[in-house]
């Protein structure tokens, strides 16, 4: 994939922490992360696993901060209230 293509992902890296939090996600949470839905993917690069959303072709910069405040809240609500600093949430391109 030459650069040109390459889309922008919204998101934090997965740690062993983060990871066992998302097997043992709060009840009913299953829903804002799996396969089929509109909130957050998880994604592989490389060697290292991300939880976020990628952002659509020429998307505001101006709502960027909202992206990120909605990433972190989700992972909150997933994690059942774990603390996710602004620093955590982080743009790839991939």
């Amino acid at each position: 994939m030459d650069d040109a293509a390459k889309r922008l992902f919204v998101g934090i890296k997965i740690t062993r922490a983060l990871q066992e939090d998302l097997d043992s996600p709060a009840p009913g949470m299953e829903q804002y992360f799996d396969a089929n839905n509109d909130y957050l993917q998880i994604v592989e690069f490389g060697e290292n696993k991300f939880i976020g959303r990628y952002l659509d072709d020429g998307f505001p910069v101006a709502n960027l901060a909202d992206v990120s405040r909605n990433v972190c809240s989700i992972v909150k609500l997933i994690t059942r209230g774990k603390r996710i600093e602004e620093n955590d949430v982080q743009i790839y391109s991939c």
